[in-house]
């Protein structure tokens, strides 16, 4: 897989971490010796969706909400995707910014509160979830919104028929016979290009209940039928599909198809890393690896929608990313939501270290508070 393409970067990241690390520890050993140090963090990070308690404030559009799931829901760990499929279930699905599993800081907020404002300001809607893999930590907006899914589906639908057994996933990839290298070649047409009359042969010929299944599987709501391949959903559901995809693709859930290779698996997601018109790409393709599948659609049949979900794996996390807005033709709002989710979810809005002696240090926020 890959998931290491940008090696410099990296080492100067490790390099930065090691000396600002060493300095906070040498400041914070000095303060503490002579009992004048004070460590205010501006945004809590828990280490886990259930570790801790959560208060709620008010329900008006802007205003943070934090939810916490019961303890007894992520003790027992069911799959490597659980933690995230709690995390999503448990954040509320109104226009309202909320949180599971972590504290937003007030320029976090304020700055996620900015992206909004900008879309409603423009006549827009736009919703989001973004949960982290492993921890299950979730922000969300307007979470349950429906939205058109234009091209969004075409990458859960191609996951649902390969790992339902729908389709034989080893032949498709090594183009075994004429029927497997012409799924191949379609499949390639989609993930890469959005191509929609390879889509349309591939619904058409596979049907809609691998999609339905997987999708129930999963916890999500959306279901397809009468609009074919495609769907009104929502971004809490495309963040369920794209977590069941991560388990798929990078988590050995195959959903009991056996001896699914490696190789077939790598094939599959590399279509995804730099798909047609992604604006995850587009914000972040440069630093991380992305696999996502965008989707569009300007006024045809009076459908509006911009949309953009699925993995990123970056320097602090992999996390599954779903935006889904109406704002047709706006790929600069939505590359800018996206970027702020980045630094939130890094916790590049994340405090400072105040000490008593009235010095203030600013912390480079590159991952950092984790090792603290």
């Amino acid at each position: 897989m890959n998931f290491g393409k940008h090696v410099k970067r990296k080492a100067l990241y490790c390099c930065s971490v090691s000396v600002v690390g060493l300095l906070i520890a040498c400041l914070i050993g000095f303060a503490m010796g002579v009992g004048l140090v004070d460590v205010h963090l501006e945004e809590e990070a828990h280490a886990a969706a259930s570790s801790g308690t959560s208060s709620e404030t008010s329900s008006t559009s802007g205003a943070l909400k934090k939810n916490s799931a019961p303890q007894s829901q992520t003790q027992a760990v069911s799959s490597p995707t659980q933690v995230a499929l709690d995390g999503i279930s448990a954040v509320e699905g109104s226009a309202t910014i909320t949180t599971q599993g972590f504290t937003l800081s007030a320029d976090s907020q304020a700055a996620v509160q900015s992206q909004i404002a900008t879309f409603e300001a423009d006549g827009y809607t736009a919703s989001f979830v973004l949960a982290d893999i492993t921890t299950g930590r979730t922000i969300a907006y307007n979470a349950d919104a429906q939205i058109y899914s234009a091209s969004s589906a075409k990458a859960p639908y191609l996951i649902s028929l390969f790992s339902t057994g729908t389709v034989d996933l080893n032949s498709v990839a090594q183009s075994a016979d004429a029927q497997s290298a012409t799924v191949h070649q379609k499949v390639d047409a989609v993930l890469r290009n959005s191509d929609n009359a390879s889509y349309d042969w591939l619904y058409k010929t596979y049907g809609l209940d691998c999609f339905n299944t997987w999708a129930e599987q999963a916890g999500a709501a959306s279901r397809m039928g009468d609009r074919g391949g495609y769907l009104f959903t929502s971004a809490r559901d495309m963040a369920k599909l794209w977590t069941a995809g991560y388990g798929f693709l990078f988590a050995g859930q195959t959903g009991g198809v056996q001896n699914i290779t490696p190789e077939s698996l790598q094939w599959l997601s590399g279509d995804m890393t730099n798909s047609l018109n992604s604006c995850i790409h587009a914000a972040l393709g440069d630093a991380d690896t992305v696999y996502t599948k965008a989707g569009w659609i300007n006024g045809e049949g009076d459908l509006y929608a911009l949309n953009d979900a699925g993995l990123v794996m970056s320097q602090s996390g992999t996390y599954v990313l779903a935006v889904l807005t109406n704002a047709c033709g706006r790929n600069d709002l939505l590359t800018s939501l996206i970027g702020t989710l980045d630094t939130v979810h890094s916790g590049g809005y994340a405090g400072v270290i105040r000490f008593k002696l009235g010095v203030t240090l600013a912390v480079p926020q590159i991952g950092l508070w984790p090792m603290l």
